[in-house]
């Protein structure tokens, strides 16, 4: 099966989830699911609830633990207890501070030793209510840049830059995933998958001097993540058939669209 690393838990209805789960097996396709709480100006599923449906439809959902990065240090023992219930990957979004805040450092070298991939959103993040009563930056703490210390001071962690970032941040998103051999990217949500032609993505992700080796070797860098939601089930849908036709546009071979759609993510979720 395939894999979506880029998945949303946004309802606990049982025959929402029934569906949602039904869509994925009709496109053969495993789906890496966050929750969470403290979104901005809304909440989803959180995160124990989200490893309790991944528990009853194994075959098909994984459980990602949405982790608060807010104005003071991670807590730790919540992250240890979602390990304990066999989290396969974390998503952050939405910092109080850059990405890179002393704060949230002890998480990464957690994960790092773990084994456990991050998702973290980067660029667009739609205004909400929250704003006007928190009065905080909020774009300029999920810029890709932020990304870079995480990536040099744990080698070893597997960083997925969503959205490869967004409209604000492409180019500074494509450099790091060509930078730095642990750093990653989806082109998940509409915006992205829809909006990236596969000759503006190779203009971003194929260097202009080749010196001998693959041209084509940074869009193994890409992880498909599609931004569906439980209540969204068919964004998954649009976003396979649209990777795999950038893919197939960008070059035939198997092993780059099989890497692409799951292969990668499978082995850091294993």
């Amino acid at each position: 099966m395939d894999l979506d690393f880029h998945a949303h838990f946004n309802s606990d209805d049982p025959e929402q989830v029934r569906k949602f789960v039904r869509n994925c097996e009709k496109n053969n396709c495993r789906a890496a699911m966050s929750g969470g709480l403290h979104y901005g100006g809304h909440d989803m599923v959180p995160n124990d609830r989200v490893i309790d449906f991944c528990a009853e439809y194994k075959d098909v959902l994984v459980p990602m633990a949405k982790v608060e990065l807010w104005d003071k240090p991670v807590d730790l023992d919540s992250f240890h207890r979602w390990v304990d219930r066999g989290i396969r990957g974390v998503k952050c979004i939405y910092p109080y501070y850059e990405y890179d805040h002393d704060y949230y450092m002890p998480l990464y070298e957690e994960c790092e030793k773990l084994g456990l991939p991050i998702l973290f959103h980067t660029g667009n993040y739609r205004p909400n209510a929250e704003d006007v009563r928190a009065r905080r930056p909020i774009l300029k703490n999920m810029d890709p840049i932020n990304l870079d210390r995480p990536a040099r001071s744990f080698p070893n962690l597997h960083i997925v830059i969503a959205h490869l970032g967004t409209g604000f941040w492409r180019l500074q998103a494509a450099e790091m995933i060509k930078l730095h051999p642990n750093v990653y990217a989806d082109l998940a949500g509409c915006g992205s998958w829809m909006g990236l032609s596969p000759e503006r993505l190779a203009e971003l992700l194929i260097p202009p001097i080749h010196f001998g080796d693959d041209p084509a070797r940074f869009f193994r860098k890409l992880v498909f993540g599609s931004d569906c939601y439980v209540l969204y089930p068919e964004i998954q849908t649009q976003g396979k058939l649209h990777y795999e036709q950038i893919l197939s546009k960008v070059s035939g071979s198997r092993e780059l669209r099989d890497a692409v759609m799951g292969g990668t993510v499978s082995g850091w979720l294993a």
